[in-house]
């Protein structure tokens, strides 16, 4: 692995075995993949309040924060499970983006 990203993927990775401690939750992998499903609705609730499509609108700062929070929230468990599952994240990108790429 290199640079910042696989640093921050093992780094969440351990903070995710801190959450399973703290809370008394089964080591495992099977609650990071629902937890990462939980999140990715809280994420698209945040997304429809920001954008004004929800009945819960949040404004300004406030939803571009709760957009942030919940978007960490996904990157955060999507890292954790890359970890524990032992792939590359960055290399996983750029393999399957980057490749893409155009040179400017």
């Amino acid at each position: 692995m290199s640079g910042g990203l696989a640093s921050l993927q093992s780094r969440v990775e351990r903070i995710s075995r801190q959450y399973e401690t703290a809370f008394g939750i089964e080591p495992g992998n099977d609650w990071i993949v629902l937890k990462l499903q939980e999140e990715l609705g809280e994420l698209t609730q945040a997304y429809l309040a920001k954008t004004r499509r929800s009945r819960h609108r949040l404004e300004g700062a406030e939803g571009q924060e709760a957009l942030a929070r919940e978007l960490a929230d996904v990157l955060g468990f999507t890292l954790a499970l890359a970890e524990r599952m032992g792939i590359d994240a960055e290399a996983a990108v750029k393999a399957k983006w980057l490749k893409y790429e155009t040179a400017p």
